[in-house]
């Protein structure tokens, strides 16, 4: 599957031109706030590689997100999707995390989560997931509206060694919880 689509936006697989409007949004010192982990000038080099190789290696992962609405027609917006969790938060459990990020300009509008409903829908459906996971900063307000309008739970706290904190690990699971929509 190389695309999904919602009212709004196109969830594709990641261009070469979207490496630097990603980097962009990456350097957004607002957008970066409440990651689970520092973002360096590594760390904005290395994140489209990971994305494009999280796709390679296990034919999934983060959605790129196109708007399709008629004033951003073809903006790229950010990402959305499914993705192993990183080693350093492995306490979150087995499961995928369902994860998002979006330019500051999208943020406001609903699309986090429509992007992340298609994403999740996608995972529960194409790929046969049974649980998803979302780790979230405590203070991240935003993120935690997206979780609960998911149906995700907070289901427990686990250490963060790379912020020195402890984070929130929402949960959902397909069929164990009823799924918003």
């Amino acid at each position: 599957m190389s695309e999904l689509r919602t009212g709004r936006l196109l969830l594709r697989c990641w261009r070469a031109e979207d490496e630097r409007d990603m980097a962009r949004i990456n350097r957004d010192p607002e957008v970066c706030r409440y990651l689970n982990r520092p973002v360096d000038e590594t760390a904005v080099a290395a994140f489209f590689g990971q994305m494009v190789g999280h796709w390679e290696n296990h034919g999934f992962g983060p959605w790129a997100l196109e708007s399709l609405e008629p004033e951003r027609m073809g903006q790229f917006l950010g990402f959305a999707g499914i993705a192993h969790v990183p080693p350093f938060l492995a306490a979150a459990g087995p499961a995928p995390e369902l994860g998002w990020r979006l330019d500051r300009s999208a943020w406001g509008h609903g699309l986090a989560t429509e992007a992340a409903r298609a994403a999740r829908d996608d995972a529960y459906g194409r790929l046969g997931l049974l649980e998803v996971v979302s780790i979230i900063h405590p203070e991240n307000e935003r993120s935690r509206r997206v979780a609960a309008k998911l149906g995700m739970h907070k289901e427990r706290w686990i250490a963060n060694p790379a912020l020195g904190i402890e984070v929130e690990v929402w949960q959902l699971g397909n069929g164990s919880r009823v799924l918003q929509t």
